[in-house]
């Protein structure tokens, strides 16, 4: 949703503000300005030369091999209530035209952009200068002010403009979060490390951990399959909050566990933390994501639900070296979501 605009002064001071030098700032202006000319002439474009030899173009639509030619100029003015600018408009008009003589093109319309709004003193200059060079010259010349510029960000066409150059406008754009997969077969589960931490933590029941989990999982894997590295960063940063959120409260509830090392609240407390932690740039989760997060953590090695929870992973690794050391097949161990070893940091579930 957009909100209404600032008047130009204020609207246009952004450039300045959102860049760390004046050049910075025209330089942004003049990409706004194509990209603004863009929305009603699709076939719009810039050119760009070395020490500023650019024949007097910011904008242009036409042909420069010999065609017509129209030429948008952007002067980044803030303001214009005196005669300082006049100087600057009449050699940049004289520039652009001698650079047309010399390559065989024709201006037919020549159009001044200025964040400023003109004193209407300048204004009359301006297009008293406009109606003498139109007669001399042939070119027609116009004016978009800050209000014309105002304005036509106002149209819907221009919707993605205002976005880009003026967000502060428009209500944040928030990414659906992606769908939640679920499975019906938790077996598959059964000899996983982060379903044997909640039954030394006292669990029986585990389908819901097993759901997160597989969501999660599920997840991280479509998006390495898609080589969406961002949403990835995305997931890893998520699971370093979930990380945070065990470690903080494991260290808290670890001096008042039993004497088996249970800590009786601690499973629910992280779990509903994990569940708020806030999305990462880039990628919107849902909270069964978030809480999944926490179950990989753990079936990574990273943590678990009593304070014994390294000797249990360790016993379960040692198992499951066993099984495949009998014979059996380490394929069918993994599948069931055993990890003899921690995966790499960089391949961490968020």
């Amino acid at each position: 949703m957009a909100h209404p605009l600032a008047d130009p002064p204020q609207l246009f001071a952004r450039f300045d503000s959102d860049n760390l030098s004046s050049g910075a700032a025209r330089a942004r202006f003049e990409s706004f300005v194509t990209d603004l000319v863009k929305v009603q002439w699709v076939d719009a474009m810039t050119v760009s030369a070395r020490n500023h030899n650019d024949w007097g173009i910011d904008t242009f639509v036409g042909d420069l091999g010999g065609g017509d030619v129209s030429i948008w100029q952007s002067k980044y003015f803030l303001e214009w209530q005196d005669d300082s600018p006049q100087s600057q408009v009449r050699d940049s008009f004289k520039s652009a035209s001698t650079k047309a003589e010399e390559n065989g093109y024709r201006i037919v319309e020549w159009t001044l952009v200025v964040p400023a709004v003109l004193h209407p003193k300048q204004m009359k200059w301006f297009q008293a200068w406009a109606g003498r060079t139109r007669r001399s010259s042939g070119t027609r010349i116009t004016i978009w002010q800050g209000d014309t510029l105002r304005h036509r960000l106002m149209s819907a066409e221009a919707f993605e403009v205002r976005r880009e150059y003026f967000p502060h406008t428009m209500d944040p754009v928030i990414p659906d979060a992606p769908d939640v997969a679920f499975t019906e077969d938790y077996t598959a589960f059964d000899d996983a490390l982060f379903v044997r931490q909640l039954h030394a933590a006292g669990f029986t029941e585990t389908s819901a951990a097993c759901g997160m989990y597989f969501a999660t999982e599920a997840l991280r894997r479509d998006l390495e399959a898609k080589q969406s590295a961002k949403e990835l960063q995305a997931l890893r940063t998520v699971q370093l909050d979930v990380h945070g959120v065990w470690e903080t409260r494991f260290n808290e509830h670890a001096a008042g566990a039993s004497a088996d090392g249970r800590m009786h609240t601690l499973y629910r407390i992280v779990i509903d933390e994990a569940g708020q932690v806030p999305d990462a740039p880039g990628l919107s989760l849902q909270r069964a994501h978030k809480q999944g997060a926490a179950h990989i953590l753990v079936e990574d090695h990273r943590a678990g639900w009593v304070t014994h929870w390294r000797d249990v992973a360790a016993q379960h690794a040692a198992e499951a070296q066993q099984l495949f050391a009998d014979g059996h097949d380490g394929d069918d161990v993994m599948a069931k979501g055993s990890h003899d070893e921690p995966r790499d940091s960089e391949e961490v579930v968020a």
